[in-house]
Order: structure tokens, then C-alpha cells, then sequence
């Protein structure tokens, strides 16, 4: 039987010729492109070979599939030792040594982070190349599991998605896309059968206009976005409920709903939207968190608190993608000297967006 491509790359990557690896992958996002698998080769093979952005493109997509898999936290926790920014690295070490106590790569890792702190010693791990010990090892799945995932990929892209499963694939399939955790107050929130025969209302004016079948669909997208602790994805579909013509009993439980979005953190955010994706569409991602790169101006004492001007995109002095009013919370210091990694809230229910900032993280210079 012939070997599929990821079967292929797996072996790629134990024997550690990285460079082969990703041209055989990268053409093959179409096949993979639910794969947590796919994109954590792909990503760790760039963080092998230096290339930080492709690597940061490639675990992120692999987190956002497998959130509690231990290899691509710590394949990100060494990237973010690459980047300078150990704060996060540390976080996500002790991350996977609460989920698993005494792992060895962990503990290897936070014992070189203690000697190695020191902008200095990071820089110069990076430049000898010692950072590699922390970079991840070849830990090959159960080529049974990767050939069915594999060949389900394979035959849903080929049939376009209409492929009806097999009973026991789709239960082994479903086992590994479920959230570890269910959160029952989000479940508890459901349409009653009057709800779902008027979604919507007639006359008036609205920014979207949504069908009945629209209207439902996208409060139980909401829903399981929630399940999976995709707060920002579910933030999404429940801000087009409330700007459209749904109807007004929807409408109050999409706002029960968006009562439970989680506090933002740097290690938990996912689907964040780019500053071009809210500056098109303010209204959609009011309440999204988001980390952005860039650099403060305008610093000024507002309360206890700081307001500044934040460049977007402006980071490495290359490029402005734009510039956002932001508030920074009492205690967080703003440098106006620095590239700095910020972590927000947008607030764009006015149609004006502004960035409510829980939390910012200076970035190191490239030398």
C-alpha cells in the first residue's frame, strides 16, 4: 500500500531532514487542513530550519485544532524562546507540567530558561544554536491512526466533503474534536420551538440580513464554538445575531451567551482577528480578544490607568497597518521605546474601534 504524504513526512521528520519535509507538506493543506498533526510537522520542521514565521503560522493552526497536545505546546514554549519572549515560554512549560507532573523536556527546558535569562544569554542561545535542545523531538503516532486520519482527509477532499462516514470512523473522529470539558451554562442556553419557528423579524433596518435557516445555524455555530472554548469564533456569529434581523427572543439569549467569553490570556486566545479584519468590520468582533504587534505613542495618564495611541503593525518600524485608541489597565507599564506584544479586548460596538489592554509584553530586537 502506498504511503501517504504525512506518512511519509513523519519519517521525514524522525531522520530530521526538515528541509524535504516542508515542500512535500505545504501543498498538501488542502488534504490535511483539519490535521493537528499536519501543521505541527510543518511548524516544527520550520522552527528546525529558523523560520520563526512559518513556524508561528503552522503550531498556531495546530493549536487551535488540538489545544492539550503536549508536543505542540512545547514546540510554541521554544518559539517563544526564539522570539525573546520568555515570559510566555515559562508559562507554557509549567503549562504542560501541570497536565503532566515530572515531564522531562519540560523540566529540562525551565532549568535552561533559570541559567539562560538574560537578553543576552537568550540571544546568544539562539545564535550558537544551543536553543535546538529545546527544540521538539520526533514522537511518532500510531501509523494506524495517522494512515485513518489520513485516509479520511484523503477521501473527504476528493468527494468534497460529502463522504458519509463509517459509524466507528466517525466516533473515533468525534472523540478527537471533542472539548475535553463540557460548559453546561452554555448548553443550557437553547431555543425553544416557538424560538426556532420565528428567528427572525420582518421590517426594520438592519447591517445583516439573515434567513431563518441563517439565524439558527449561526446561534448553535455559537454554541459549539463555546464548547470548544473558541470564545472569539463564538463572539463572532453571536455579534451578526445582534446586528441583524434576528428576532428579539434570540437576540436576548445570544446576549446571555456572550456573557460567558472568558478573561483574555496569551496563552488561551484563539481565532483572534487581524487588524484589517476589524477595521472592515468593526461591529463583528466588538468583545474579541486579540495580540497585536506593534508600538505605543502618546502615552498620557488617564485616571489611574494609561491611554496611548498603539501603531499596529509597526513593531519592526517597516509598515503601519493602523493606529488604535487604547487603554491600558492600572500597574501595566507602557514603553514608548519598544516593540511591544499587546493583549486586548476590542471595543467597537460604536462603530469606533478601541483596544482595552489587559496585558503587554515587550519584544526583543532582532540583532
Amino acid at each position: 500500500m502506498a504511503k501517504t504524504a504525512l506518512d511519509r513526512a513523519e519519517r521525514l521528520f524522525a531522520a530530521g531532514r526538515y528541509s524535504e519535509l516542508i515542500p512535500l507538506l505545504e501543498p498538501q493543506v488542502p488534504v490535511y487542513r483539519e490535521s493537528s498533526r499536519f501543521y505541527y510537522l510543518l511548524g516544527a520542521s520550520c522552527l528546525r530550519g529558523g523560520d520563526a514565521g512559518g513556524a508561528f503560522t503552522y503550531l498556531k493552526r495546530a493549536e487551535q485544532l488540538a489545544p492539550e497536545d503536549i508536543d505542540i505546546e512545547l514546540a510554541l514554549a521554544a518559539l517563544h524562546v526564539r522570539r525573546g519572549e520568555t515570559e510566555r515560554a515559562v508559562a507554557s512549560y509549567l503549562a504542560v507540567l501541570e497536565r503532566k507532573p515530572g515531564h522531562r523536556d519540560a523540566r529540562r527546558a525551565l532549568s535552561i530558561l533559570r541559567r539562560e535569562s538574560a537578553p543576552e544569554a537568550l540571544a546568544a542561545l539562539v545564535e550558537s544554536g544551543r536553543i535546538a535542545a529545546l527544540y521538539p523531538r520526533s514522537r511518532r503516532m500510531n501509523p494506524r491512526l495517522v494512515g485513518l486520519l489520513a485516509g479520511v482527509a484523503l477521501c473527504a477532499a476528493l468527494a468534497g466533503g460529502a463522504v458519509a462516514l463509517g459509524p466507528a470512523i466517525s466516533r473515533v473522529l468525534a472523540a478527537l474534536a471533542a472539548p475535553r470539558v463540557a460548559r453546561p451554562e452554555v448548553a443550557a442556553v437553547s431555543l425553544n420551538a416557538a424560538e426556532k419557528a420565528a428567528p427572525v423579524t420582518t421590517g426594520g433596518s438592519f447591517r445583516y440580513l439573515l434567513t431563518d435557516r441563517q439565524t439558527l445555524a449561526d446561534f448553535e455555530a455559537a454554541k459549539a464554538y463555546f464548547q470548544q472554548y473558541r470564545d472569539d469564533a463564538a463572539l463572532v456569529e453571536i455579534n451578526r445575531l445582534l446586528g441583524s434581523n434576528a428576532s428579539a427572543a434570540i437576540k436576548d439569549k445570544a446576549r446571555t451567551l456572550k456573557s460567558f467569553v472568558g478573561a483574555p490570556d496569551f496563552r488561551t486566545v484563539r481565532d483572534a482577528p487581524t487588524f484589517v479584519q476589524v477595521a472592515a468590520d468593526p461591529f463583528l468582533y466588538d468583545g474579541c480578544s486579540v495580540v497585536w504587534r506593534g508600538m505605543a505613542a502618546n502615552v498620557r495618564p488617564q485616571g489611574e490607568r494609561l491611554a496611548f495611541d498603539f501603531l499596529v503593525g509597526y513593531d519592526e518600524k517597516k509598515s503601519l497597518e493602523g493606529i488604535v485608541p487604547s487603554l491600558a489597565g492600572a500597574g501595566i507599564p507602557v514603553r514608548v521605546d519598544r516593540p511591544l506584544e499587546v493583549l486586548g479586548v476590542i471595543r467597537s460596538s460604536t462603530g469606533t474601534v478601541q483596544l482595552e489592554v489587559a496585558a503587554i509584553h515587550e519584544l526583543l530586537r532582532d540583532k
